[in-house]
C-alpha cells in the first residue's frame, strides 16, 4: 500500500511533468511562430536554456512518478511459514508460459511446498483434461492458476492461508 511519502512524490512528479510540458509547449510555439504575448528579455536571450529546463522538469517528473509506486522491500507474509502440503504444476516441454509460472513459484518456495512438475504429454488423460490451458497450478488438490501465475494473487493466497 502506498505511503504518504509515495503519494507526495507522485504529486510532485505530476506537477513537475505538467510544468515541464507547459514550458516545452511555449518553447516550441515560440520557435515555430512568435508568441502572442511579450516574454521577459531573459526568455529571448536564453531560449535554449528554457528548453533544457523544460526537458529536465519532464524527466524529473517522470522519474518521481515512476519511483512513487516502487517498494524496494522484499515481500513477506504477516505470518511466516510454509503453506499447503502439495504443489503440482501441470506443464509440457518447450512451454514458455510453464517456465514463467515455475519461475514465479520458485521465488515463493519459502512459503510453498516443493514443486512437483508433471508433463501432461506423458499421460493421454492429462492431455485431454488440460489441453492447451497450461500451465495449471494445483495446490492441495485444488486448481488455483491456469495459463499464468498472477504474482499478486499468489501473494494473497499465501497471506490468506495459515501455515501448515
Amino acid at each position: 500500500m502506498p505511503d504518504s511519502r509515495s503519494n507526495h512524490r507522485h504529486a510532485a512528479g505530476s506537477a513537475a511533468m505538467l510544468c515541464g510540458l507547459s514550458l516545452l509547449f511555449v518553447v516550441v510555439l515560440d520557435s515555430i511562430d512568435s508568441l502572442p504575448w511579450e516574454m521577459p528579455r531573459t526568455w529571448y536571450v536564453h531560449r535554449t536554456l528554457w528548453g533544457a529546463i523544460a526537458l529536465a522538469l519532464c524527466a524529473a517528473g517522470w522519474r518521481w512518478q515512476k519511483r512513487s509506486g516502487v517498494d524496494d522491500r522484499p515481500w513477506k507474509p504477516a505470518v511466516p511459514g510454509r503453506r499447503f502440503r502439495h504443489l503440482i504444476v501441470y506443464s509440457r516441454a518447450d512451454c514458455h508460459l510453464c517456465d514463467d509460472a515455475k519461475a514465479v513459484l520458485a521465488a515463493y518456495l519459502e512459503y510453498l511446498p516443493e514443486l512437483d512438475a508433471v508433463d501432461i504429454d506423458s499421460d493421454p488423460e492429462l492431455q485431454s483434461r488440460f489441453g492447451e490451458t497450461i500451465p495449471v497450478v494445483e495446490l492441495d488438490g485444488e486448481v488455483r492458476f491456469r495459463g499464468t501465475v498472477d504474482e499478486v494473487l499468489l501473494r494473497r493466497l499465501i497471506e490468506a492461508t495459515p501455515p501448515v
